[in-house]
Parts: structure tokens; sequence; C-alpha cells
């Protein structure tokens, strides 16, 4: 009985249990991620995983008897409608909230009612007299509604993660390759690589996800002045230019209005700066009002551009800011010597703004 118990967990479901236990215990750590991540979203492939184990346990028990055919057909069913599920998960954790994220849930349904048919018709699969099972011409569907999510994720990760250095970048595309992968397994030998995969890249993605907060200030998601320091050491001499940044009146707006106004404030910058953040242009917040960007082999247009689009959705928002551009396009000065001339400058603009106000102040 214990060797025949043992036949049927495998090596595989055993790795696929211990994951999923591992990764349980770490989501209920409390460690919450930011914004951008749907953490909840990752417990809905832990239930798809953690049920797709005892699914493959009864089905090798189900197959092991000709007699239990029924129940093969019906393991089988269950297997089918949740390996997409899983999947599924994995997509929902990056995708925005509140946008047609109802829709995701289509594929799923109707592929789990596709696969219900195999109990009066053979589209998809069916099992014959003698307990063998036998691929139906539409029994890669379910393969294809998971490689249609991958490629969602692919593209997700893409536009919402792009302030991502290049070889952080990596490590997300990898978790997603990981699990095509698995598919492709699954679908050639019919083993359940695709659990253990999809769980392995789950886990991966979210321990990423996990250290990268640490590196992102909580209120505004920019870099911060630690990878600032960073980045200046790795980028020095693919930097061109450096834009510092201020916030005009932040004080008063905090005596007036309440911090939490502030706050909002200092979040409306952060929108602004990620929305001409790129792999080329680099936004930090070093501490308080205080901003900064880096630009990498940007031309002159290219910097121009991203600082007006930034300058004009500040005066949208109500907001003032201080701007100091120090270049280098036409010198060799140092990064250095850029960061103090751009520095500078903020502050003779800083103070331009004060004078003007005060001026119409007297009046």
């Amino acid at each position: 009985m214990i060797s025949e118990l043992g036949t049927l967990l495998g090596g595989e479901h055993y790795l696929a249990f211990m994951l999923v236990v591992t990764f349980s215990c770490v989501l209920l750590g409390k460690n919450i991620l930011s914004g951008r991540v749907n953490q909840s979203s990752f417990w809905l492939t832990i239930l798809a995983c953690a049920l797709l184990i005892a699914q493959d346990v009864v089905e090798n028990y189900a197959q092991a008897d000709p007699a239990r055919i029924n129940l093969r057909v019906i393991t089988s069913i269950v297997g089918y409608s949740l390996r997409p599920v899983a999947v599924l998960g994995f997509l929902l954790a990056v995708w925005p909230r509140g946008k047609m994220r109802g829709f995701l849930w289509i594929p799923v349904i109707l592929n789990a009612l596709l696969y219900c048919t195999a109990l009066v018709l053979p589209l998809t699969f069916y099992i014959d007299s003698e307990n063998a099972f036998h691929r139906g011409p539409l029994g890669i569907t379910m393969f294809v509604v998971c490689i249609v999510y991958l490629i969602l994720v692919f593209f997700v990760i893409h536009k919402r993660f792009r302030d991502r250095r290049a070889g952080e970048m990596l490590v997300i595309y990898l978790c997603a390759l990981g699990c095509l992968g698995s598919i492709a397994v699954d679908v050639t030998f019919g083993d359940i690589t695709i659990i253990s995969a999809i769980l392995i890249s789950s886990m991966t993605f979210y321990q990423f996800l996990r250290s990268q907060d640490i590196d992102h200030d909580s209120l505004t998601h920019l870099w911060t002045r630690r990878i600032f320091y960073e980045d200046c050491t790795k980028h020095r001499n693919a930097i061109n230019a450096v834009c510092s940044i201020d916030m005009n009146g932040l004080k008063k707006t905090n005596d007036e209005l309440g911090h939490d106004a502030g706050d909002r404030a200092l979040r409306q910058i952060g929108r602004g700066l990620r929305a001409i953040s790129s792999r080329k242009i680099l936004a930090y917040r070093i501490g308080g009002d205080e901003f900064i960007l880096l630009f990498l082999h940007c031309d002159q247009d290219e910097i121009r551009q991203a600082i007006l689009a930034f300058l004009d959705d500040m005066s949208q928002a109500g907001l003032s800011v201080a701007v100091g551009l120090a270049t280098r396009l036409d010198s060799n000065e140092s990064l250095d010597e850029l960061i103090r001339v751009s520095d500078q400058r903020m502050y003779e603009d800083k103070s331009r703004h004060y004078r003007i106000h005060d001026r119409r102040r007297q009046r």
C-alpha cells in the first residue's frame, strides 16, 4: 500500500507540493507588495496548482485500472480546466486593477466547457476501452489558452515595468519563458512539469518584486537615493545630462493643507516623472521634495521634449517645480560637476520663483 502510494505521488508531485507549501508560507508572511502588483492573485495560482496535484494523483490511480475509466475522464477534464487557471493567476498578478480583468476569465470558462464535452463527444480527448488516452481534434485548446495568457504576461510586463533595468527585466521574462517551456513539455510528454514551472516562476517573480520594492520609494515609486548612486557609478560614461527638480511651496502646502496634501503633490510629481521615464531616462527621489533625472545617450531634442512634457504635466496639475538642467553634449565635464551645476541652476530657478511670488504678494 505504501509502495503504491509512493508510486502515485512520485517525485514531481512531491516537488510541486513543497512549492505550494513554501509559496503559501511566503504569502502568509505579510510581505505586502507595492500597488503595481495584485498580490492576492498569486493565491489563485497556488490553489489551482494544489488542486492539479490532487487531480494528477487521482488520475494516476484511475489510469491503473480499466474499470476506473469514468473516473479518469472526469479527472482529465478537471486537469485540463485547471491548468489555464494556474497561468491566469500569474497574469492577474501583473494586470492593471480594474481594466477588463473580468474578460480574462472568459477563455478559462470556455476552455472548461469545451473539455466537458469529453463526457459525450471526442472533441478534445477520449479514453478507449483499455483505458488509454487519445487526444481529439481540439485537444490542444488548453495549451493555446495558456500560451495566450503568457503572451499577455510578456506584453503587460514590458508595458508596466519598463523602468526596470535590462538585467532585471530578463529575470521577469525568464519566469514567463519557463512556463512557456513547461507547456511544450506537457503537451509532448503529458507530464506535470507545468505545475512546478508555474509555481517556481511565480515564486521567483514574487520574490523579485519584493526585492525591487526596497529599491523604489514607497510614496512616488521612483528609484531611491541608493539606486541613484549605484546608477551614477554604473552609467557614469553614458550619462550626458542631469536634471535636478525640487517642488516649490511644499512647506506651505503642508502647513496650510496638511501633510496628506503634500504627499498627494509628491505622488503627482512621481507620476509625472514616471511618465517620461524610459531605459534612457532614469528618475529618482533623492529625499523630501528633491528629485533628479539622469539622461543616458539622449540628444538635445529628447532631453528638451521630456522636460517640457513633465513641466506641462505639472502645470496642468497645478503644481510648481524648480528645474535645473546641465548637459555635457558639447563638453567633457565630469558627472559630479554636472550634478553640481544642475543643483545650482535648480536653486537659481527656485529663487526666481520665490522672488516673483513675494513681489506679487506685496502688490
